[in-house]
C-alpha cells in the first residue's frame, strides 16, 4: 500500500469513559474531538492510535489491582469514522477483559475494517511490525509493551513484550526491510515527565540498532524529547482522550504528525487538552515551552534522578502497604488515626528492608516469586 500524500499521524492512548461512552458509541466525532483535530487527522494517509482497554460486550472476569478499562463493542463507530487505520493493543489494558475481551476486541476491528498491531490470541500469534511506503520511503513500525497484566500463554491472548535480545535482533532485520524505522513502545512510569535511567538506556539501545524514531505511552503525561545519534526519542506522549487521573498532569498529549517530503522526515507537535472527560480540543496557543525545558532538564542526569527520587518516595506508601497486607482494623487506623497506622506503615526493620530491596532486585527471587505467586492464584 502506497500513501500518496506522505503524512503519517502518531496519537496516544485512546479510550471512552463512562462519561462519553455515548457519543463513541454513537460515532459522534465532531463532539469528541473537534473541527481542527478532526481536519489534522483527515489530512493525513495513515493514522495510529493506542488502544488503551478491551472493547467487549461479554468479558472474563478481570484479576488484576487497578482500573478495569472496558467498552461495549458499540464504542468502535468513533474510531472507525475518525479514520484510524491501525489501532496498537500492546498495552497494559487491552487484557482487562481476559482472553475473551482481547478477542472480542479484535474480532470488532477486524469488523470495523481497522487493523491492529501488537496482540494476538497467544504468545505465538503475536503481529507486531509492518512496513508501509509512504512519500517514497518504505516506513517500518515495530510496536512493544512493557511486562504488566498483559502477558500471553501458549493458550492466552496478551501482547508483544519488551525482550532486549529479541527486539534489538529484530529491529536491526526490520531496518533492512525499510528506510525509516518508528518504535511505538509502551511502558514508563505514570504521572512522571521524565525517563527513567533504565529507560533512557533502553532507548538508546533501540536507537542504535536502527530505530529512527522511538514514541513512549503509557506515562499519560507529556514527558520530553532527546535526539540521539539522529534518531528521535519522545519519552512520553501523553493521552489523546482517556479519563484523566491526574487533573494538571495528564489532561494534555501530543499527536505526533510525521510529514515526508523529498525524502526527509520532518517531525511536528501538537499540543491537545481533554475538556471534562468527555472530549478533546485542539490547543490554539501550541505553548509547548514546560516540554522544552523539561527536555534540557533530562540532560542533567543528577537533576533528572533527584526528580524520580521525590517522585519514588511519594508513591513508596503503595509498596509498603502491599508487602504488609494491611488487615480491617490497620485500615480503620490509616483512616482515623493516620499518624499510628504511618508509624506501623514504615515500621520496617533494617532486615526487613533488605529482604524486600533483595526480593525485589535479584532477578533469581522476583522470577521464583511471580511463579510461586502465580500458582497459588492458578494464573
Amino acid at each position: 500500500m502506497s500513501l500518496a500524500k506522505g503524512k503519517i499521524i502518531i496519537c496516544g492512548d485512546l479510550f471512552p469513559t463512562a462519561d462519553n461512552v455515548d457519543l463513541f458509541s454513537g460515532g459522534n466525532v465532531e463532539s469528541l474531538f473537534g473541527d481542527s483535530i478532526i481536519e489534522l487527522l483527515q489530512g493525513s494517509d495513515l493514522i495510529i492510535c493506542n488502544l488503551e482497554g478491551a472493547l467487549t460486550d461479554r468479558p472474563e472476569k478481570c484479576r488484576k489491582t487497578g482500573p478495569v478499562k472496558l467498552a461495549p463493542t458499540s464504542a468502535v463507530a468513533a474510531y472507525k469514522r475518525l479514520g484510524i487505520n491501525y489501532c496498537m493493543l500492546a498495552n497494559n489494558h487491552i487484557t482487562d477483559g481476559g482472553h475473551q475481551g482481547v478477542i472480542n476486541t479484535m474480532q470488532t476491528l477486524d469488523k470495523a475494517g481497522i487493523k491492529y498491531i501488537g496482540a494476538g490470541k497467544n504468545e505465538n500469534e503475536i503481529s507486531h511490525s509492518f512496513v508501509k511506503e509512504a512519500g517514497g520511503l518504505n516506513i517500518g513500525f515495530y510496536i512493544v509493551s512493557e511486562t504488566m497484566y498483559n502477558k500471553p500463554t501458549k493458550d492466552r491472548a496478551g501482547v508483544w513484550l519488551y525482550d532486549e535480545y529479541v527486539v534489538c535482533r529484530e529491529l536491526e532485520q526490520l531496518k533492512k526491510e525499510c528506510d525509516y524505522l518508528i518504535v511505538l513502545y509502551h511502558g514508563g512510569i505514570e504521572k512522571f515527565p521524565y525517563p527513567s535511567p533504565e529507560m533512557r538506556k533502553r532507548f538508546h539501545r533501540m536507537a542504535d540498532c536502527g530505530a529512527d524514531v522511538i514514541i513512549a505511552q503509557h506515562t499519560h503525561c507529556i514527558g520530553c524529547e532527546e535526539w540521539y545519534n539522529d534518531s528521535y526519542l519522545l519519552y512520553g506522549q501523553g493521552d489523546f482522550l482517556l479519563k484523566n487521573f491526574a487533573p494538571g498532569l495528564t489532561d494534555s498529549g501530543l499527536i505526533i504528525e510525521l510529514a515526508i517530503v523529498n525524502g526527509k522526515v520532518d517531525i511536528k507537535k501538537h499540543l491537545v487538552n481533554s475538556v471534562d472527560n468527555v472530549c478533546v480540543r485542539y490547543n490554539t496557543e501550541q505553548d509547548l515551552s514546560d516540554f522544552e525545558e523539561r527536555s534540557r532538564n533530562m540532560l542533567d542526569e543528577e537533576f533528572v534522578y533527584s526528580q524520580l527520587q521525590k517522585f519514588c518516595d511519594n508513591e513508596l506508601k503503595l509498596y509498603l502497604t502491599a508487602f504488609k497486607n494491611p488487615s480491617k482494623w490497620r485500615l480503620l487506623q490509616k483512616r482515623f488515626m493516620p499518624k499510628a497506622y504511618n508509624k506501623w506503615l514504615f515500621g520496617y526493620s533494617e532486615r526487613n528492608l533488605l529482604f524486600s530491596l533483595h526480593t525485589l532486585r535479584s532477578e533469581q527471587n522476583r522470577e521464583t516469586a511471580i511463579i510461586g505467586i502465580e500458582h497459588l492464584l492458578n494464573l
